[in-house]
């Protein structure tokens, strides 16, 4: 029988199984319980019609030849031979170390073989076989051949070209470093999730775990009879098994790479929400389900509730219903990411789901972000998905973009699109050194697979999708947007097929000029900088632009690079305003402006809505500042960028920043007012070597602030608009730290003892604290009390497992300032006391503070073998990003000492090593360039 007459009998079988629901619910429940064996049998006829095709016999071992690869893959596997289909079967238990599982692959093999390479790590694999379409079965071997879990499965007879099917039984541990399957421990409770982005569904199972093997998976797992269990897909038939487990049957799964499959099994609490209802886009419920550890699901309110209205925008942009069968959305206590997400189980870290009535404005912004960066991963990653990790970015970078406009359309208070752009300047910093990724980094190895997620591919991925959404019309590159999922649906698709579909949906850029502006930022790493000179004469203004890349003081880069880039130039002549709109294609160009009249101010770079930062003279600096009432605040955050840059490049200086920054703070917008803060931050913690200095500085501080402090008020308001309270938490922050006001200081400091009942009933009382400032209040506390309240907080975080509560434990205690109790707090790192994922208080807490660095950075070297075995092998590329803080030759060569013997031994650490010590010697050139200026300030003020 032809593979396309199985496929259509296959189809058509699904549909009677699957597509038809039954009204009644008594119906409906029949119908599950039938569902196994009617799936069994059309699995069996499939197979048994597979059977009658005539396919070589090569098992008595005769002579062949083989295309297929005797080198092991240490990047992508052979295309030769390919999953079509997978059968998990797994039982699981999370009070136990272990767990088992048998999987079937049914594998297209294009030549014949002897061996085959697929991916596993850490499995103990107990049998390998070969089930041939003929009927006969091959045994094989399982021996895993690279640390990064490349297997080779060797088989004692050749297997023949064509279909079979690859059945290994093995027995796993469980993970012990939130990757993989790997156990959590709440409330005593055990429990088993799953993390398998990127390359940890092989300490799972053994599978072909790339992204561009998308098939169909069909799942049973056999948990305790008290133990809930969860994947991609609903049960369909759930049987008990009279001995203390039970077997689930979970429906087949659409076409999935394994990365985005997923486990959750335990006692949870599990919340059954209202269904999300029909929309003109979608003509079915999609059952919502909200799952956390046990007494934790009263909190999942909150994000349930809110739910709705964020997948909703996002089918209404993307006009594709909700690709799959059901939506859970699972509080996790200890994952090392913040969320990620699977196929309709989608985890999050819990302190992104669980609320309670005190709910922080953070908070939420933090869940509505995240949540819907996740759902839009539905679609763009999910739906469709990259054929390889070089183009992440696809994932990533659209799912932040997408985020960010979607929940500015549904919360327009929040301003979403102003979060979006300042994430996008917010990369340039990482985009300003030398050693830099590009968006699109080439993937040569899986050990280079780790370097891919960072703010490069995430917040530059997104601000150059704005850019080129600006500059096509939004409407052209929805239609472009929504082409592409169409055209790919449920497949695999490059980035030059994202940007081929978006071409083909615009009418006014042609397709060519789009992918060229689109590549010449893809694949080239760096920061564009457009010098911009305006003259006029006889009423006719010339603007000159001169392309080179963006390099700060210090930087040992060659600024000779151009972009091809997608700019619009904004102007006002006689108070009107006009925008000018073209690709700058070559390393100086010049335009005359269409209007007559010299004009009143120019901005480069309208809306901020171009990736890239620019430079003029201080008249034009000036005149636009000038103009600032005719600005959006848009403009005004893309202007602060560029002015600030202008100062860390060593063309303007402190002084400067002093002068024009009552200007800027006179804005409403927290994102524009607090602009400034960042060199004066810099300033105080960097530049100032005496506590005498930072006097003067933190007095400087005070007079640029305090007043707007005053004038917003310390308490929160329920009538405060999102820029008021996002305000004063960044002036609390800002004026108890940097500008050392002792009247806020006292004000905090009893916020945090009442909040904790401190030498009173030592209970919680979140009524007692402003939720949006709590944590610099324990911060603040710490500082000012010392040790006993510190000792407090500890007795505290050991009896909660509220990952919220915990956190403002946590962030107090990283601010220990005794010596002593500092090297007490530090050994908590290595305790069980501590979740993996709340290490990074202690670690970071001591290592940003001046007076704990040095005696954190001896700990950390003395004990890195103990803090990689709290952190993901996926995530131990980033440990060179402690030292990224260091400002002195003396630590540089400390850093550089330490990693070097070392850097190779963690993958893809090697560029996150070169980027932190360019960080510091970036540090200690602008230190170098700005003390004059900052001493000479220091010095007027303390001659008066």
């Amino acid at each position: 029988m032809s593979k396309s007459c199985l496929a259509t009998i296959y189809l058509l079988a699904s549909f009677l199984i699957f597509g038809c629901q039954p009204d009644d619910k008594q119906q409906q429940e029949d119908a599950r319980k039938t569902q196994v064996s009617e799936h069994e049998t059309v699995i069996k006829s499939i197979a048994e019609s597979e059977a009658s095709e005539q396919v070589p016999d090569l098992s008595d071992g005769a002579d062949f030849e083989s295309d297929y690869p005797v080198e092991i893959p240490t990047g992508r596997l052979p295309q030769l031979a390919r999953p079509t289909m997978y059968w998990l079967d797994l039982t699981i238990d999370p009070d136990q170390d272990t767990f088992t599982g048998s999987v079937k692959i049914n594998v297209e093999l294009e030549t014949t073989t002897k061996h085959l390479w697929i991916h596993g790590k850490d499995i103990n694999a107990q049998s390998v076989e070969a089930k041939l379409s003929s009927g006969k079965s091959i045994s094989g071997t399982y021996q895993e051949v690279d640390p990064t879990g490349v297997v080779k499965l060797s088989f004692n007879q050749p297997l023949p070209a064509g279909n079979f099917n690859l059945i290994i039984s093995y027995q796993a541990p469980f993970n012990e470093a939130l990757e993989g399957l790997y156990r959590v421990n709440d409330g005593g409770l055990n429990y088993a999730f799953t993390q398998f982005e990127a390359t940890a569904a092989r300490l799972a199972f053994p599978s072909f775990d790339e992204p561009a093997f998308k098939v169909p998976f069909n799942y049973t797992i056999t948990a305790r009879t008290n133990h809930k269990a969860f994947t991609n897909t609903p049960a369909v038939t759930e049987t008990d098994l009279d001995n203390g487990w039970k077997r689930i049957v979970y429906a087949r799964s659409k076409p999935l790479p394994t990365y985005l499959i997923a486990f959750a099994v335990g006692d949870f609490d599990v919340v059954e929400w209202k269904a999300v209802p029909v929309t003109k886009v979608r003509e079915r419920e999609i059952p919502l389900r909200g799952i956390a550890t046990k007494g934790k699901g009263k909190k999942l309110t909150y994000a349930l509730e809110n739910t709705k209205d964020i997948l909703i925008s996002l089918e209404d942009y993307f006009q594709i219903p909700y690709p799959y069968a059901k939506l859970d959305i699972v509080a996790v206590p200890d994952f090392n990411a913040g969320a990620m997400e699977n196929v309709g189980l989608i985890t999050y870290r819990e302190q992104l789901l669980l609320f309670d009535d005190t709910i922080s404005l953070d908070q939420k912004r933090a869940y509505m972000n995240v949540h819907a960066h996740e759902l839009a991963h539905q679609w763009f990653g999910n739906l469709v998905t990259p054929v390889w990790w070089d183009d992440i970015w696809l994932n990533e970078a659209f799912a932040t973009w997408m985020a960010h406009v979607s929940n500015n359309n549904i919360y327009p208070e929040q301003k979403f699109r102003q979060t979006l752009l300042e994430r996008s300047l917010g990369a340039m910093r990482q985009d300003s050194l030398i050693n830099a990724r590009q968006i699109r980094q080439p993937i040569a190895s899986n050990h280079d697979i780790q370097s891919a997620f960072d703010g490069i591919t995430y917040s530059k991925g997104g601000g150059v999708l704005s850019m080129i959404e600006s500059f096509m019309t939004p409407e052209e590159f929805r239609a472009g947007i929504q082409h592409y999922m169409k055209k790919h649906e449920f497949g695999t698709a490059t980035a030059n097929d994202f940007i081929t579909a978006i071409g083909e949906k615009s009418t006014k850029v042609p397709v060519e000029t789009i992918r060229s502006a689109f590549n010449s930022f893809l694949e080239q790493p760096g920061i564009p900088y457009l010098q911009v000179d305006v003259s006029c004469e006889n009423e006719q203004a010339t603007v000159n632009l001169t392309q080179s890349r963006y390099l700060p003081i210090g930087s040992k880069g060659s600024s000779q690079q151009s972009w091809e880039v997608p700019a619009c130039i904004e102007y006002a002549i006689d108070g009107n305003q006009h925008e000018y709109c073209n690709v700058i294609d070559s390393a100086e160009y010049s335009f005359e402006l269409p209007e007559a009249g010299c004009p009143d101010y120019v901005m480069p770079n309208s809306e901020g809505a171009g990736y890239y930062r620019f430079s003029m003279s201080g008249q034009n600096w000036q005149n636009l500042l000038k103009h600032k009432d005719m600005l959006s605040t848009e403009d005004m955050i893309s202007v602060n960028d560029s002015f600030s840059a202008a100062i860390n490049a060593g063309k303007l200086s402190f002084l400067d920043l002093i002068e024009i920054a009552p200007q800027i703070i006179d804005s409403e917008s927290p994102r524009v007012a607090m602009a400034p803060t960042d060199m004066l931050s810099f300033a105080y913690e960097k530049v100032a070597s005496s506590e005498e200095e930072k006097s003067v500085l933190a007095q400087l501080n005070r007079e640029l602030y305090l007043q707007k402090l005053d004038q917003l008020g310390l308490v929160t308001r329920k009538e405060d608009s999102v820029d008021e309270v996002q305000m004063r938490n960044a002036l609390v922050s800002f004026l108890s730290q940097v500008g050392q006001d002792k009247n806020l200081r006292h004000y905090l400091t009893k916020m945090a003892t009442d909040y904790t009942g401190y030498q009173n009933d030592n209970g919680l009382h979140p009524e007692k604290a402003d939720s949006n400032v709590i944590n610099t209040a324990m911060v603040v506390a710490v500082e000012d009390l010392g040790v006993p309240f510190a000792e407090h907080l500890l007795s505290q975080l050991n009896e909660s497992n509220d990952g919220t509560v915990r956190g403002r434990m946590l962030a107090g205690l990283g601010s220990v300032q005794d010596a002593e109790y500092a090297a007490e707090v530090r050994e908590l790192i290595l305790s069980e006391s501590l979740r993996d994922n709340e290490i990074y208080y202690i670690l970071m807490g001591q290592m940003n503070d001046p007076k704990l660095q040095d005696a954190m950075w001896d700990w950390f070297k003395e004990n890195i073998e103990g803090v990689k075995s709290r952190i993901p092998p996926f995530g131990q590329n980033r440990l060179p990003v402690i030292g990224s803080g260091f400002c002195s030759e003396e630590k540089k060569k400390d850093f550089v000492a330490f990693f070097e013997p070392i850097v190779q031994e963690l993958a893809g650490a090697p560029r996150p090593f070169k980027q932190a010590v360019e960080s510091i010697e970036l540090c200690i050139a602008k230190v170098e360039h700005h003390s004059e200026s900052v001493q000479q300030y220091i010095k007027q003020e303390s001659e008066q």
